[in-house]
């Protein structure tokens, strides 16, 4: 960022903070009790020094939370970058897991490690009317800034708004909320000026995660692995599904291990295994495993994109652009492959060949190619 842009964000949120203070008085005390809820995502380097702040808020009790893409691109740009979240009071809680496949409209789900959180209220189905007054919360470091302003347009079917109140960057993830004091959506920043996400596209994210935690509950640790002679390969992979989920890592280990023994073709248990053993260090483990994988079936793209983050994170750079550029010529198209290629080429030094990643990428995915992009000149 440079000098220029960095003022023109600083004033601008300086004449937000302005703002909090004349429209406090309007604004429902609904709204203002929820600002426990709104959180700011910070990016640290290994020696704990800043990278770069976003906005979020608590989606869920259990510690799901909404923030921009920029927080994850900026933690994906070095291995060792690490997430903490930041309430209005200054509690910190640690990052847990990355939720959501793919970045849509400058939104990710993350979780934290802490539950039993203050959530916001929410309103999935509500559907804002042109002129209508709404509010946005985000966190100012110094406590939460209330921005009041009013919906301007109804765009893309319904999915965004276009609202009266500037968004940042930082600004970007923060919660949007009606004046009954309901959360129908989160500010983001894109091509259209003051724009926001309504919550429908994010809550099914957030059903989809939570089907998935239901399906593979912790297991309890009296639990023995089936007798190998009366189960089946579907046993032990569901099974093993479920120690992973419980954080008994050494058990997925063998389940799935097991499962492999049964069907050494079963390519989403060569998947798993590596991630794995990737969660617990065992980095080489998990490069020979995807290998295997490939060894099975080499056009299975998300092993190709698993194998190179892992050739990342020994920092086996060359490894790495080797890999995704295999999975780039197996689709082409395949955006996560040519984003994966670019964060290796720009590890690696070579910015030249990760901005020709980008300039393939605009074409494919243009949401990416930004993240890339805002990586590769930062």
């Amino acid at each position: 960022m440079n000098k220029l842009t960095a003022i023109g964000i600083y004033l601008i949120g300086l004449g937000m903070t302005l703002l909090t203070a004349r429209v406090d008085a309007r604004v429902p005390d609904t709204i203002i009790q929820q600002k426990s809820a709104v959180v700011t995502v910070h990016v640290d380097d290994r020696n704990g020094k800043h990278v770069f702040s976003g906005s979020g808020f608590i989606l869920d009790k259990d510690g799901i939370i909404v923030t921009n893409c920029r927080v994850v691109a900026k933690w994906f740009a070095k291995a060792e970058n690490r997430i903490r979240i930041e309430t209005e009071e200054g509690t910190q809680y640690p990052f847990a897991d990355l939720l959501s496949p793919r970045c849509e409209n400058d939104l990710v789900l993350i979780k934290t490690e802490a539950e039993g959180l203050p959530a916001v209220r929410l309103n999935a189905d509500y559907s804002p009317k042109q002129g209508e007054k709404i509010v946005i919360v985000r966190n100012a470091g110094a406590g939460a800034a209330i921005s009041e302003g009013t919906v301007r347009n109804i765009l893309k079917k319904g999915k965004l708004i276009q609202t009266s109140i500037p968004v940042t960057q930082q600004s970007s993830g923060s919660p949007l909320f009606n004046m009954k004091g309901e959360v129908i959506g989160a500010a983001v920043f894109m091509k259209q000026n003051n724009t926001a996400v309504l919550l429908k596209d994010l809550m099914l994210r957030l059903e989809k995660y939570k089907k998935r935690k239901a399906l593979a509950a912790p297991v309890p640790k009296s639990t023995k692995l089936p007798v190998h002679e009366k189960t089946d390969t579907n046993d032990y992979f569901t099974l093993a599904c479920s120690y992973e989920n419980s954080n008994r890592y050494h058990e997925a280990i063998e389940a799935y291990k097991q499962s492999l023994q049964m069907d050494p073709d079963r390519m989403e248990a060569y998947l798993n295994l590596g991630v794995v053993y990737y969660k617990v260090g065992k980095y080489s483990d998990a490069i020979e495993i995807l290998k295997q994988a490939l060894s099975v079936n080499p056009y299975v793209l998300p092993a190709y994109n698993k194998l190179g983050t892992a050739y990342i994170i020994r920092g086996a750079y060359s490894m790495a652009i080797d890999t995704f550029r295999k999975a780039a010529e197996i689709d082409p198209n395949d955006p996560t492959a040519h984003f994966n290629l670019g964060i290796a080429y720009f590890l690696s030094g070579d910015k030249s060949a990760a901005f020709e990643e980008y300039v393939t990428l605009k074409d494919i995915d243009k949401e990416r190619a930004d993240i890339l992009r805002d990586i590769i000149i930062n």
